[in-house]
Order: structure tokens, then C-alpha cells, then sequence
């Protein structure tokens, strides 16, 4: 008789984990009011909302009217800068500090404001912010410098040094950053600079005195603009006069009114992000028509050179491509991979910009996430992870790592929870609640200049998305008390031979069927599971041979008068079945509108099918070929049996062809379970070949392949898994026949399994492992 660990879960503890939680039940009214504020947000998006950039705004204020007179084109612009110096006499990002952000707006400022012979009050405050600031920018990381910086801010400073403001220009650092240009300017062949369009376009302001203005005019952006950047575009137009440079900073100041940001616009990068955003935060099945709008928007520009921030922006970076291609794909939009070959070196190394060697971690990060939603073949998909996986590991071995692109809350703890639980490890209730805890309602980018997007950094977010877990969380435990009590009432409790793990089990749909009206879903789910344990444990080490037999024959006929033959603990057990399963199948009637009984029978003969042919193996100590083995230890896994009955209770009516596409002939049922069995017996074969087990996918492929070690065959066994979870991925994406939520529920299956048993037998010792953690932030501590 084998021994198991009690239930961790009881009563008492659940009790004490939930009790002082009832009282805080989330205000429906402004969870109502969140959900429609978000909706108006997204419905709203049109260009890219962000905040004004005084840096950009000095470039647009210094165009001189058209029309000869010796005016401003913009004098909103100017009034602009003369209104909005900080009190420490600088311009930029109020918010958020940058020494180098806060220095080449306020140099910007002071240029633009003498050329206008304008604010000699600012002008003098902005110098003597500059003189005693200055210095602080050695005290910042490269990893801080905006881009192009040390193209522009040199470019400035001599203007400024022509312009007679008296400037600290010998302080070391600053001949530094001069020295930096010069260096870069050489290594750039002026050839490049004309033949495609580079990352170099969005800093022409800085390359003025070397640029060639007639050849430029090949790259300018569909929308008049170079790559997107007021700045950049205002020095080509005060250089060419083009009308389209012209039109284009007319349409920016017609959205801001009379100042400019730092790039614009960003309509790709904005619905990409929030759609990310309320999708980890947990709360996109509110928002499900404004996600389809964004996405169609997204997909109706994608390229298969990859997207950059902006619909007509013709340099592709790998930040919003990977996040593009990862979402799309998963909502089901046929994109290609191949699109990363773009930002792939001949080292095999990927970097944000084609040609350049800039990478940040979100960046980095993004192409990680991506790169686990890959397909069987996909071999850029594979060098970007193992890239990127090496990239994200030396990042947090770096105590100072921060990012390029970005200054957020806690990337530390996203990289964290990314490297350790990867997409089929990540379960979506896991992933809320870790994204809640490191997302920054107040985070910031940093391109030319530090800038916000408020529709992807937004408090409502947040808000929304701690009360929404709270609530759902708070269904969770009043379904859980009410499972608990069924197994008592059945007698559960008394069965010595078997694992009782309720809470654990419970916790699997919870983790990913988690909305409210999955409730009968997730019963069904859990009851279903727990009897899988139970039969699992009879008949492998508990039953006889003939008591099994009698049991699978019961079921078999439904017959409740054959309980008088079998022992006590048996009995116990199928009176249980037969009455569940008999709710369920009424229940199921009504869901479906036909009788589902039979097809609930069906399902369960042949899980004791396998079952039985286990206990026979093990018996008569036969050991399998690896293949024979695979064939019906997919099936006695379980898996199958517990999805294709809660299948009838996730929200559609299942046709038979529908329900054919997910049976046990069915390839996306198969590797669900194949997936599950393997990684069950990576962790398990050991201590079960030690209570006498024989068969396990690592001992008869041993079998196969006499000559191999016991260490090349575990080995073989996480390829098979590897390219089997590959395979899944398609399936669960390609399978359009089946209904969503039914896919769904057979992908998270093989995914829970992934997680249950990744580092030990997650199920039978879950009171020693992390799973105890896992089911404590799924269903009992709320989020504060």
C-alpha cells in the first residue's frame, strides 16, 4: 500500500486564509464604471495619445513664417516654451527626472528662445541650470541616454557656442559626448545614410552640416514626416522648405494644439501595449470588440519586414514587431515568423533596429514572450529564445540592469516571472497576479526624449484589475467550500489508498477557466479530476486484478446492484460515480439539449480500459516498447477524460463533428496528453520504480535502445515534449473548428500539467513545493 502526504488544505486553514478577506467585496459600480472608461480609452485611440516633448517643440518654434515676415510659423510653439520652464530653470519631463533628457530640452529651449531674440528672463534661469546640472549626466548609465543623443546634443552645443551662451563646453564629460559623435559619424558610410531608411532620419537636426538635403528627400514617410519626429522633419523643412514637411507638422499641431511630442504617431505601438497590457493584467474578456478593432488595425499594416511604432513608419523595429506577432498570432491572424529574420545579425544575435546594435530588456523581453508561441520547424523562433533567454539571465546577474527603452516599475520582476514560467508554465490567473504586483501606471519610454503613453500606463488599469481579481477570487472560494463539502458528503475522506487533493485540483481550472460563468465548468472539472485520482491510485496499487474488472463492468452496464460484491472502499467509490456522474450527465442534458449520458460512459470505459491494461503490465512486470507504452499511457493520464466531459459545460453547444475534432482520435487531444504523461514521468519515474513500478516513457524507451544511458533517455523525453508542445501550439492556434473556449480548455490542461510537474510531483508533494504558493495567490490572498 503506498503512502501519500494528508490533504495541506484543511478546513480550519481555509477558513483562516479567507475569513478576514469577506468583508472587502469589489464595488461592482466602480468596476461597471472602470470597464466603461477603458472602453471609451480604446474606442478612442486614433494616432497615439503621449505628452509634449519641449525639446521637439524648440525645433517646430524655430521655423520661420512662410509668408517672409519675420515671424514664427508656430508662435503657439514659442509661447509654449516661454510658458512651461520648470521652476529648477529647465525644460522636459516634469514627472520623471533624466539628467540627460532634462539637458538637451533646456539646451533646445535656450537655442530656440535667443534665435527669437525672446524670454531673456528663461533664457538666463536655463543656463544656470545647465551650468550646475550638467555634470549629472555622468552619474547616468549610457543605458540612459536618449537615442541619438550623442548625434544631436553636440550638434546643439556648438550652435550654442556660436550663439555666444556662455556654457560649461570644457567640462570633460561634454568633450566626451563630442568625441562620441565624431566617432560615429566616421563609421557610418554617407552612402548609408541615402540608400534605405535608418534610425539615423530621426535625428537629421543633428547631422545638418553633413547631409546631402536633395538625396534625403528619397526617405521622407509617406506622411511628410522623417520617421515619425517633429525635430527631425522641422530641420529638413527650415533646410528644403517641402511643402510635405510642412503639412505633416501642421497635422501634429492640430491634435496637440501648440506644442509637439518626441515621435508621432504611435498608433501601432498604442494598441499593441494596451492590449498587452489589460490581456496580462487579466482583464481583457472585458474589452474583448475593442481588442478585435485594435488588432484588425495592427494587422491591416503589418509587414512582413516587421512594423515599427507607426503605421507608415519605414524603419521596422523588433520591440513592436515580436509584441505583434505574439498577439496576433494568438488571436488567431495568420502571421509568419520569418518576419525576426529582419533584426537577426550574422552572429545569429537580434537587435531592435536593423544595422544597429542597440537592445534594451523589455525589448529583449518581448522577443522572448514571442518566441515561445512558435510551430514545429520554426528555427528563428528557437535561436530567439535561446538569444534572448542568454541576454534576459545576464541582465538580472547585473545588480544596475535597466532598460533602454523604458523605465518601469519592476522589469526585474517581469524578466523574473518570464524566464521561470514560460508561456506553457504561465497560467493566466498566475500571470494576472504577478503582472499586478510589477506593472507601473506611471512607467515611462524614453526615445529621443522621456514620454508617456496614458492608454498603456493608466491607474484604471490597475484599479480595474485589483478589483476584478478580488471578485473573482472571492466566486473562487465559494465554489471551493461547496466542492469540499461534496467530497465529504461522499465519503472521500474515509478511502485510505488514495491522495486527497481538492484544494490542488481545484486550483487547475481556477487558474484558467477562472471567468465567472465557467462556474459549472470548473465543478465539473474538478469533481471529473478527483475521480481520476482515486481510480488512478485503485486501480494501480489498491484493487485486484477481479475487483477492477467488476468495477469497470459496473460502469459499463451503469449498474448499481453489482456494489454488493465489491469491498468497502470500492463501493464507496462507485456509489460516488454513479451519482456524480449521473448530476452531471442532467446537467449536461440541459446544456446541450440531448441526452449526454452515454457519451459521459463511453468517455469513462475508455479511461478504465487503460487503466486496466496498466494494472495488468504492472502485474505481470511487463515493460512495453516505448511506443506501446505512449499509446495508452496518453490516455491513462487522465487529461482526456477530464476535458472531453468538461468540454459540455464550456458555454457552446458541441456537435458531434465539434466534439470528434477533441476526442481521444483527435491529434490536439493526443498531445495534450502526450505532453502530460511525459512530463509527469520525467518527475515521477523514480520514486514509482522504487514501489515497484516498471512502465514509465524513460524505462521502455531504455528498453528501445538497450545501449543509451538512463540520462540520454530523459533527454530524448524533453525533446519529444518539447516538439509535441510545438505541435500543440498549432493546434490550439490552427484548430478553428473547435470552439474557442474548448481549446482553451485542452491547451491550459497540458499547460497546468506542465506547471503541476515542474519541479517535482507537483500534485502528490504540493504541500512541499511552490504549487502551495501558487494555490495560496490563485485563490485566498486577495491583491492589495
Amino acid at each position: 500500500k503506498r503512502e501519500f502526504p494528508p490533504d495541506f488544505w484543511k478546513d480550519d486553514l481555509i477558513e483562516s486564509l479567507t475569513s478576514s478577506h469577506k468583508a472587502a467585496s469589489a464595488d461592482e459600480n466602480r468596476i461597471e464604471t472602470l470597464i466603461s472608461e477603458i472602453k471609451n480609452m480604446f474606442r478612442s485611440m486614433s494616432y497615439g495619445e503621449t505628452n509634449p516633448s519641449a525639446y521637439d517643440t524648440a525645433w517646430v518654434a524655430r521655423i520661420s513664417a512662410v509668408d517672409g515676415s519675420e515671424q514664427p510659423q508656430f508662435p503657439e510653439t514659442l509661447q509654449w516654451i516661454l510658458q512651461n520652464q520648470l521652476k529648477d530653470g529647465s525644460w522636459g519631463e516634469g514627472f520623471y527626472f533624466l539628467a540627460y533628457d532634462r539637458i538637451l530640452a533646456t539646451l533646445a529651449c535656450i537655442i530656440t528662445l535667443t534665435l527669437w531674440r525672446t524670454g531673456e528672463t528663461q533664457v538666463q534661469k536655463g543656463i544656470e541650470f545647465l551650468k550646475t546640472e550638467a555634470g549629472k549626466m555622468e552619474d547616468e548609465a549610457d543605458n540612459h541616454r536618449p537615442s541619438g543623443f550623442e548625434i544631436v546634443f553636440p550638434a546643439m552645443l556648438n550652435e550654442a557656442k556660436i550663439l555666444g551662451l556662455d556654457l560649461p563646453y570644457d567640462l570633460p564629460f561634454l568633450k566626451e559626448i563630442v568625441e562620441k559623435r565624431e566617432a560615429k559619424l566616421k563609421r557610418i558610410p554617407t552612402d548609408v545614410l541615402y540608400a534605405l531608411p535608418t534610425t539615423l532620419l530621426y535625428s537629421l537636426e543633428g547631422l545638418q552640416e553633413i547631409v546631402d538635403w536633395e538625396k534625403i528627400m528619397k526617405l521622407q514617410s509617406k506622411d511628410g514626416s522623417f520617421l515619425s519626429s517633429p525635430a527631425s522633419t522641422a530641420a529638413v523643412f527650415m533646410r528644403t522648405g517641402n511643402k510635405k514637411c510642412l503639412d505633416f507638422l501642421d497635422f501634429v499641431l492640430k491634435k496637440f494644439g501648440n506644442h509637439v511630442p518626441c515621435h508621432y504617431p504611435l498608433d501601432l505601438f498604442e494598441r499593441l501595449w494596451a492590449v498587452d497590457t489589460v490581456e496580462r493584467l487579466g482583464i481583457d474578456r472585458h474589452f474583448k470588440e475593442e481588442i478585435k478593432d485594435a488588432l484588425d488595425y495592427v494587422y491591416s499594416h503589418w509587414d512582413k519586414r516587421g512594423i515599427g511604432w507607426a503605421r507608415e513608419n519605414p524603419v521596422p523595429d523588433i520591440d513592436d514587431t515580436a509584441m505583434g506577432l505574439r498577439i496576433l498570432r494568438l488571436h488567431g491572424y495568420n502571421v509568419s515568423s520569418d518576419v525576426l529574420k529582419t533584426f537577426r545579425d550574422e552572429n545569429g544575435e537580434f537587435f531592435c533596429f536593423l544595422g544597429q546594435t542597440q537592445r534594451g530588456v523589455t525589448d529583449m523581453l518581448n522577443v522572448n514572450r514571442c518566441s515561445h508561441v512558435s510551430f514545429p520547424g520554426e528555427t528563428i523562433m528557437e535561436e530567439a529564445k535561446l538569444c534572448t533567454e542568454r541576454y534576459l539571465r545576464n541582465a538580472l546577474d547585473n545588480v544596475d540592469a535597466f532598460d533602454k527603452w523604458a523605465f518601469k516599475k519592476n522589469i526585474r520582476g517581469e524578466v523574473e516571472y518570464a524566464l521561470k514560467y514560460p508561456w506553457h508554465k504561465s497560467m493566466p490567473r498566475l500571470e494576472a497576479r504577478s503582472y499586478i504586483e510589477n506593472y507601473g501606471p506611471n512607467d515611462v519610454w524614453l526615445g529621443k526624449t522621456v514620454y508617456m503613453m496614458p492608454c498603456i500606463s493608466n491607474e484604471k488599469y490597475l484599479e480595474l484589475a485589483k478589483l476584478d481579481f478580488n471578485k473573482v477570487q472571492s466566486i473562487h472560494q465559494k465554489e471551493l467550500r461547496e466542492i469540499r463539502r461534496w467530497w465529504e458528503s461522499a465519503g472521500f475522506s474515509e478511502l485510505n489508498f488514495t491522495r486527497e487533493r481538492v484544494t490542488e485540483i481545484y486550483f487547475s481550472p481556477a487558474s484558467f477557466m477562472f471567468e465567472p460563468e465557467f462556474a459549472m465548468c470548473r465543478e465539473v472539472y474538478t469533481k471529473t479530476s478527483n475521480f481520476t485520482l482515486i481510480l488512478d491510485d485503485l486501480y494501480d496499487a489498491h484493487g485486484s486484478l477481479d475487483d477492477l474488472k467488476l468495477f469497470s463492468e459496473a460502469v459499463k452496464r451503469w449498474d448499481l446492484s453489482l456494489i454488493d460484491k465489491m469491498p468497502k472502499e470500492m463501493k464507496i467509490c462507485f456509489v460516488g460515480f454513479y451519482n456524480t456522474f449521473n448530476e452531471i450527465a442532467e446537467e449536461g442534458h440541459k446544456r446541450q439539449g440531448r441526452d449526454v449520458l452515454g457519451y459521459i460512459k463511453k468517455v469513462w470505459e475508455i479511461q478504465l480500459a487503460a487503466y486496466t491494461k496498466e494494472a495488468e503490465w504492472s502485474e505481470a512486470k511487463y515493460v512495453p516498447s516505448f511506443d506501446e507504452y505512449i499509446e495508452n499511457a496518453s490516455v491513462s493520464i487522465a487529461l482526456g477524460t477530464v476535458v472531453l466531459i468538461s468540454a459540455l459545460f464550456t458555454g457552446e453547444v458541441l456537435t458531434n463533428h465539434v466534439l470528434s475534432k477533441i476526442d481521444h482520435g483527435s491529434r490536439f487531444l493526443h498531445l495534450m496528453g502526450l505532453t502530460g504523461r511525459l512530463v509527469n514521468d520525467t518527475k515521477t519515474y523514480q520514486a514509482e520504480r522504487g514501489q515497484g513500478e516498471v512502465a514509465s516513457a524513460i524505462q521502455c524507451y531504455m528498453k528501445d535502445h538497450p545501449r543509451i544511458s538512463e540520462e540520454e533517455a530523459l533527454k530524448h523525453i524533453y525533446s519529444v515534449m518539447k516538439n509535441s508542445l510545438e505541435e500543440l501550439n498549432r493546434e490550439f492556434l490552427n484548430n478553428k473548428e473547435v470552439p474557442n473556449n474548448c481549446r482553451r480548455l485542452v491547451f491550459d490542461t497540458a499547460r497546468i500539467m506542465q506547471l503541476f510537474y515542474m519541479q517535482g510531483d507537483g500534485l502528490t508533494l504540493s504541500h512541499d513545493m511552490e504549487i502551495k504558493d501558487h494555490v495560496k495567490n490563485c485563490l485566498f490572498k486577495p491583491v492589495d
